[in-house]
């Protein structure tokens, strides 16, 4: 049997009671000041990282849907070294639609 559903006001109260708003949302702000100076300090490595990151994304999303190319052949599809095995230069060319590089012959 099932229950009967719970009015609305017996999930209140749903905000914070006003004394408590002002502490977090001085903390909020903290929050988005230290992600705006932390994010200024990253952006120079950014350029530099992408593309091993795009190259891992595709090798965990290969492997999530049981294509599992290794990260080795990944590098070398990038470079257009397709593996003369039909299959494993099919899972090359998965990875590099991942990437969004197409597959190319």
């Amino acid at each position: 049997m099932r229950s009967a559903p719970r009015p609305p006001a017996s999930f209140l109260p749903l905000l914070p009671e006003v004394r408590a708003l002002a502490p977090l949302m001085s903390l909020a702000a903290e929050l988005v000041r230290e992600a705006h100076r932390l994010g200024a300090q990253a952006r120079p490595l950014t350029p530099a990282l992408a593309p091993l990151l795009r190259a891992m994304n595709s090798y965990y999303t290969n492997k999530i849907e049981g294509q599992h190319t290794r990260p080795y052949d990944i590098e070398r599809a990038l470079v257009k070294d397709f593996d003369a095995d039909k299959a494993q230069a099919a899972k090359q060319r998965l990875a590099l639609a991942h990437i969004g590089r197409g597959g190319g012959t």
